[in-house]
């Protein structure tokens, strides 16, 4: 099917780059440190992740977030210093002061643009996309970089089976308004929803140690975070004249095992139109969406003009979609 224009309200926003960054540092399941308890193999399979990232020397949110942005900009063949404005999702390693954006626009060579930080938990990169998105409605701003920058590995309590789930990772797009003078092409931010529930904003915390602690049965945070996804996804899609059948592969925050197939439920889509590389990654929170978008459309699978839906959860209670395509690399627009 052919991608639908943009929404009446909207503008024509490009996607002109993206790319992504794992530490140096890949666990498999054997390489792992010792649990408290141990796991039975058959439990193992079930988590669903064989191998995750750890973040070491030289691999902060900062530098992951900088490596991530550098390299999504190079695709773009964008340089720095024509930013307008660059967001950087992160809650993993969250402080008061200094915070992360202004640093990273700094080592990226952005000097014109204005950066700040975003929270939002899992769900934040497509807020980024979101927020970046509306500035770019403001013929003051044409550039933005949205990335995301996680270290999610921080967040499980040593020996806890929460490292066998969690990872770190980085994942950056580049968003420019498209305008008369200068079509900069590319892939085509359509249109996005965003949401948020404070009634269950206490079902996850983080705890005095650090690490992130539920007050919610997995089955029944699983089936909220579906819910959640379909509530937002529907409406998006309305809005744009859309179902679920016209969207070609569907790339969520990939969560847990548990999550993904609830998700599978909910949307009622066969499993295999479903993207997301938490096997190879675990879960990266607010970076899984882009960094599954560029490991897929490397592989060949997601392809330049393909339709692709992404929707994420957040603790706190948060909910994002965006609808999207992918366009040709630079080097090959330049030859068509």
């Amino acid at each position: 099917m052919r991608p639908p224009d943009s929404h009446p309200d909207s503008h024509d926003v490009r996607i002109t780059g993206f790319a992504s960054y794992l530490p140096r540092l890949m666990h498999d399941n054997a390489t792992l440190p010792a649990l408290d308890e141990p796991i039975e193999p058959a439990d193992l399979a079930r988590l669903g992740v064989h191998r995750r990232g750890w973040a070491r020397d030289g691999e902060s949110v900062g530098e992951m977030a900088v490596l991530a942005g550098r390299r999504a900009l190079e695709r773009a063949e964008l340089p720095a210093g024509e930013l307008d404005l660059v967001i950087l999702a992160n809650w993993t390693q969250r402080r008061y002061l200094p915070e992360f954006a202004p640093t990273v626009k700094h080592q990226l060579g952005a000097g014109r643009a204005f950066a700040h930080d975003l929270g939002c938990a899992c769900a934040g990169f497509l807020y980024g996309l979101g927020t970046a998105s509306e500035f770019l409605r403001n013929p003051r701003y044409r550039r933005a970089l949205v990335i995301a920058s996680e270290q999610t590995s921080a967040r499980a309590r040593p020996g806890s089976r929460g490292t066998l789930i969690l990872g770190d990772a980085a994942g950056a797009f580049v968003l420019e308004r498209a305008d008369p003078e200068r079509d900069p092409g590319g892939g085509r931010l359509i249109d996005y929803e965003l949401a948020s529930d404070g009634e269950h904003a206490a079902i996850m915390e983080i705890s005095d140690e650090g690490w992130v602690r539920t007050f919610i049965q997995q089955r029944e945070l699983c089936g909220l975070a579906a819910r959640s996804i379909l509530e937002v996804s529907q409406r998006m899609l309305a809005r744009n004249q859309l179902t679920l059948a016209d969207i070609r592969w569907i790339v969520p925050h990939s969560g847990t095992a548990g999550v993904q197939a609830a998700i599978v439920r909910a949307l009622e889509v066969a499993p295999d139109r479903i993207l997301t590389n938490y096997r190879d990654v675990g879960n990266v929170s607010s970076a899984s969406i882009p960094v599954a978008l560029d490991h897929h459309v490397a592989a060949g699978t997601i392809r330049p003009g393909d339709l692709v839906l992404s929707a994420a959860v957040g603790g706190g209670w948060y909910a994002a979609a965006a609808l999207y395509t992918v366009g040709d690399p630079p080097a090959d627009r330049a030859r068509a």
